[in-house]
């Protein structure tokens, strides 16, 4: 089904905060089956995410090469031909190190209208967060007579699969979730230990290059109380029941 939304603009920032907000209508579809309830209780591979001394308290269990396989090989499975070189991935800046003292290295991945984004942990080569990125001109594009947007959410829900540790009949309730971070009032939704999120960046100057990055990443449950961010089952049960239920 397709909705005219408002997509809310925040300010991006590598660490998430708030910021100015602009509106820009835009046609997107919803995907294909929207979650229900119990159908958000979908299980992981909790061993897909471990403890850190980084400034979140965790990470995933994987280094880029071996995400880019589990990417690879869930887009295949899906039809998809679009795959990324694990080796293709490019170092952004000098090491870096965060507020725990954890060196950290970013990377990013261009990819056809699509950039991938990543923090990654110098001393374990672990990936600390992951992210998929895009402008606003592509994000509201049509390609082969679809929109461009349900290619950047589907894409979006296979990377947070492959990091996350879900299997391909996961994806979608992982694209839903940023399909509201995306249209919904909520820019950050927790679930199952990560949290999956839209952060944006305004050129003042053209909005057309106004840049989106969905992310994904591991949080500690010390963290998880303090940031107090709304659980994906908790968001979708207090929906109006045609909100939750595509019909």
């Amino acid at each position: 089904m397709k909705k005219n939304l408002i997509l809310i603009i925040f300010c991006f920032m590598f660490v998430f905060s708030g910021c100015s907000k602009a509106d820009n209508n835009v046609n997107v579809n919803a995907p294909d089956k929207i979650s229900t309830v119990d159908e958000a209780k979908i299980k992981q591979n909790f061993s897909a995410s471990e403890k850190s001394n980084n400034v979140n308290g965790m990470r995933y269990n994987i280094n880029l090469e071996q995400f880019s396989q589990k990417y690879n090989e869930m887009l295949k499975e899906m039809g998809n031909i679009d795959m990324i070189n694990g080796r293709g991935w490019k170092k952004k800046g000098g090491i870096k190190t965060d507020s725990n003292g954890v060196k950290i290295q970013y990377y990013y991945y261009d990819d056809d209208k699509i950039n991938f984004t990543a923090t990654v942990e110098t001393e374990t080569d672990k990936i600390m967060n992951i992210g998929l990125g895009t402008t606003m001109s592509n994000f509201v594009s049509i390609k082969d007579d679809r929109n461009y947007s349900d290619i950047v959410l589907m894409k979006s829900g296979v990377m947070a699969a492959s990091a996350c540790g879900y299997a391909i009949d996961q994806v979608n309730i992982l694209q839903d979730i940023f399909y509201r971070t995306t249209f919904e009032n909520t820019s950050e939704i927790w679930y199952e230990g990560n949290v999956f999120c839209l952060s944006t960046s305004e050129d003042k100057g053209n909005s057309e290059r106004s840049t989106m990055l969905f992310r994904v990443f591991p949080i500690s449950d010390e963290l998880k109380g303090k940031w107090k961010i709304i659980e994906y089952e908790n968001y979708i049960a207090s929906l109006p029941a045609d909100n939750v239920i595509n019909k």
